[in-house]
């Protein structure tokens, strides 16, 4: 069905309604006057939100597209630059006149393609500006907080640590404990690890691992990076407790491997 095939039915089924309504309050008499003054109020409102409501998410889906199209841009570098070419020296041929050297001809300047990047780092700072103003502008929709946990994601990549901390707070802020906040939860943990606050990583990165973010998130990818959070700060026996627990509850993780390597690595650190 069309986005305005849609719209039109929810106008006539709202049209319905207060007609509905009308015919019901007839001849009740005055007592309940104010009753249907209320009701009738109260539906208004509502169709005004759902209209609203509508209206906002499509819009902020229109500006996370836009957002996408360059924070998904492809990432095309430069070649290298040619190395010379020796010159070739002159040969006699058999007549006794001199060949002259083959000269290679000049490769064309490289062209960045439309719709590309030079580098993961230009196309970032490039999106950066549009996923905010998505998230900005409808910070509690979906497609909102899409395009914030994105820009956070964004700035970590780039070195920018304290605001994509920010960013991931707002995240978890509107998301009201949704999937959202389990992997702006996992990110901030990243960024603190970056900038050096291991125990608040680590915190972050234990409460992702209890049962409730099971539902959301690999328990044993989440365990990995606690084990790895855990040997950062020092805490060798937390960590091999850490990894050996990938071992013992996830023997079909596509982990184990990387954990039996790491507690190698731990065991003979001593």
């Amino acid at each position: 069905m069309r986005r305005s095939e849609r719209h039109h039915l929810k106008e006539n089924a709202f049209a319905v309604a207060i007609a509905g309504l009308r015919e019901q309050l007839q001849g009740a008499g005055p007592a309940l006057g104010a009753a249907a003054a209320i009701a009738v109020v109260a539906l208004i409102l509502f169709g005004g939100y759902s209209w609203w409501s509508d209206r906002a998410t499509s819009e902020a889906g229109s500006l996370l597209a836009s957002a996408l199209v360059v924070a998904d841009a492809p990432v095309v570098p430069p070649p290298p630059p040619a190395e010379p070419v020796p010159t070739a020296e002159a040969t006699v041929g058999p007549d006794g006149e001199p060949i002259p050297p083959v000269v290679e001809p000049p490769q064309p300047p490289f062209v960045q393609p439309d719709g590309t990047y030079p580098t993961r780092a230009a196309k970032i700072t490039d999106a950066l500006p549009k996923l905010l103003e998505a998230a900005d502008a409808y910070p509690e929709t979906p497609s909102g907080l899409t395009a914030r946990y994105r820009a956070a994601t964004g700035l970590a990549a780039l070195g920018r640590h304290d605001e994509s901390a920010d960013q991931y707070l707002q995240v978890i802020a509107h998301d009201d404990a949704g999937v959202y906040t389990r992997m702006a939860t996992l990110g901030l943990a990243d960024v603190e690890l970056a900038r050096g606050g291991y125990d608040a990583a680590i915190s972050l990165l234990e409460e992702s691992t209890g049962p409730a973010a099971a539902e959301d998130l690999p328990v044993d990818g989440v365990l990995m990076r606690l084990g790895h959070a855990y040997a950062v700060a020092g805490r060798s026996d937390d960590a091999r407790a850490t990894f050996q627990r990938v071992l013992d509850d996830f023997p079909q993780s596509v982990y184990f491997a990387n954990a039996e390597r790491e507690l190698e690595t731990l065991q003979a650190q001593g």
